[in-house]
């Protein structure tokens, strides 16, 4: 199902800052982000995408309830009744300052969803490629050479997508998450370990007890005039001894939700013998 932007006009797409799953860190606490962030001015008016019952979560969230799912609304001062029912396009409230956004949520069967998945949100057009931006491996937190890899090592890599709408300041130009990244190993052209997803942010909101096995230490999400790093675990403790001495290809793909793909190639070294 379909259905259009709580922003309006409704028919347009507008700019996105944080996406599905990016880091949330905020001291010891680590989480993924359960929606989007729709960029817009404080006091912009805030619609229903959808008709449905009003439930007033705290003084600045709003749901509506559906007769499919519920749709959230952070960080909105509200303009309805809590068991208000309310009809399509009909206000909900205005955006909070400071917060410069709504974030927009999803649920669907008691679970968060990708609200930019094909077919939900719409209209959205991406032709932006992510980026992979460095790959490394590592042992016990220590990068271990490319060219002497051995034993059992963690494979790492940083990567970012572009908002295809640019968001204004201070929060322009920083980065957001890929949906999906994958990686494989060949030798001399031949693949010896074929594709594996580890992070995939397509369809449900990850619970918090995965944090550290999808985001590497040093990850940072983004702040005002301060861009993120996200830093992916490719793999966890990798043992190099299933392969022969010698020379190696690592491929990775980072791909977004309308398919654009960005890869980075990487070559290494396994010496387990030497």
């Amino acid at each position: 199902m379909s259905y259009d932007w709580p922003l309006n006009p409704f028919d347009t797409p507008h700019p996105v800052r944080a996406y599905f799953n990016d880091p949330r860190i905020s001291g010891r606490s680590r989480a993924f982000h359960f929606g989007i962030d729709v960029s817009a001015p404080n006091g912009t008016p805030v619609f229903a995408v959808e008709a449905g019952t009003v439930h007033l979560q705290d003084q600045r969230a709003v749901s509506v309830v559906t007769g499919e799912g519920e749709f959230g609304y952070w960080h909105v001062v509200p303009a309805v009744a809590h068991l208000q029912d309310v009809s399509r396009h009909q206000l909900l409230g205005h955006i909070d300052a400071p917060w410069l956004h709504v974030h927009f949520a999803e649920r669907r069967n008691g679970e968060y969803v990708n609200p930019l998945r094909p077919g939900a949100l719409t209209p959205w057009h991406d032709d932006t490629r992510p980026t992979i931006s460095r790959v490394t491996f590592s042992r016990n937190g220590t990068e271990v050479p490319a060219e002497r890899v051995h034993g059992s090592v963690d494979v790492i890599a940083e990567a970012f997508d572009t908002p295809p709408i640019a968001v204004p300041p201070p929060w322009s130009g920083l980065p957001v998450t890929p949906a999906r990244i994958r990686w494989r190993v060949l030798h001399a052209g031949v693949v010896v370990r074929p594709w594996h997803t580890p992070v995939d942010f397509r369809a449900t909101l990850l619970p918090q007890s995965a944090f550290a096995r999808i985001y590497a230490p040093g990850t940072r999400q983004n702040h005002a005039d301060a861009p993120g790093l996200y830093r992916f675990y490719l793999a966890h403790t990798w043992s190099t001894t299933t392969l022969s001495d010698g020379a190696y290809k690592l491929q990775v793909q980072a791909i977004d939700l309308a398919g654009n793909s960005g890869s980075r190639t990487v070559g290494f070294t396994v010496a387990n013998n030497v």
